[in-house]
């Protein structure tokens, strides 16, 4: 009856909770190395599935940048600005203060992603099943973003024309494995 009795005790012991710790507040402070605030920003980040407007509206924060340092979006003096072309050092200056809000490519494209060249084939091999002749992966050393490429050295215009029709489709498809 003892062991009995020992071995419940042990038994309740064994299930029963422990003591929870008593929460502490504590503070932290930032260290030295802690990024900027224009470092912190989240860049934003297309989608496989963004319509043309929802391009656009991704990139209004960039324009609205590039704007403000009187540049279009593609670095050229903005029209009727009455400014004259940007030297290399203004277009530098606003590229960097504007590198914050210029979309990322989408993850499945993303040359950071490790499995940006897997969906790169998957979309070539669907588009090949839709009958694009001419199409490859393209990964550039240095790019940002890992895509395909149509029309082969000839630029094939059926390869072309087929493989836009298809390309949305097929990235959708792949990206869901």
């Amino acid at each position: 009856m003892k062991k009995a009795a020992l071995a419940l005790v042990l038994l309740l012991a064994a299930c029963s909770k422990p003591e929870a710790q008593p929460q502490v507040a504590s503070i932290s402070t930032p260290s030295s190395t802690a990024p900027t605030s224009a470092a912190q920003e989240q860049r934003p980040r297309e989608r496989l599935d963004m319509t043309p407007e929802d391009l656009e509206a991704l990139n209004v924060p960039y324009d609205q940048c590039m704007a403000s340092h009187g540049l279009d979006k593609k670095g050229r003096a903005a029209e009727g600005s009455g400014h004259p072309e940007p030297t290399k050092e203004e277009l530098d200056k606003a590229l960097q203060a504007c590198e914050s809000k210029t979309p990322l490519p989408p993850w499945e494209k993303d040359s950071t992603n490790p499995e940006a060249v897997d969906f790169a084939n998957r979309v070539v091999q669907c588009l090949r099943g839709k009958g694009v002749r001419y199409v490859e992966v393209l990964n550039e050393p240095g790019s940002e973003m890992i895509s395909y490429a149509l029309g082969g050295p000839n630029n094939d215009a059926a390869s072309i024309s087929l493989g836009l029709e298809h390309a949305k489709e097929c990235e959708i498809a792949s990206s869901k494995k």
